[in-house]
């Protein structure tokens, strides 16, 4: 199983999904971030180690202090993307408008765009590149 990351400045948010996450079978590995910033930090370390290990499920807030969801996309797509073909994006954001759905069609990265809560059926229904599930029945 490979790690997910979760990107949320909401820490009650990050622990619920994270529970979720590991609940649905998916992942044993969860990184949380607070903001854009610590998330692309964490990218950083990939430069030098192996690749293997990288997220390849990405759960991202919209909005967020210091770098949002929305910067944090724009350099990770510049930066890091290239290296990590297999990432996909789920945006979790429960304010949002019409706009912002749009915008999120000129991400090719982004599978889908969930203005709800999360469930472990919703995660275990996934299927994505890269990535074993080990879900309950």
């Amino acid at each position: 199983m490979i790690p997910v990351l979760c990107i949320n400045d909401n820490n009650i948010n990050l622990f619920v999904q994270k529970r979720l996450l590991l609940q649905s079978g998916i992942t044993d590995n969860v990184i949380t971030a607070s903001d854009g910033q610590e998330a692309l930090d964490y990218y950083l370390k990939f430069t030098e180690a192996k690749f293997s290990d990288y997220p390849r499920l990405i759960l991202l807030d919209i909005h967020m202090p210091r770098v949002d969801g929305w910067e944090f996309l724009d350099k990770f797509s510049e930066l890091y993307l290239p290296s990590f073909k297999e990432t996909s994006v789920i945006i979790n954001s429960f304010t949002v408008d019409e706009q912002e759905i749009n915008k999120s069609k000129n991400y090719p990265v982004i599978i889908d765009f969930v203005t709800s809560q999360l469930t472990t059926d919703y995660f275990r229904k996934l299927k994505l590149p890269g990535m074993q599930f080990n879900a309950l029945k």
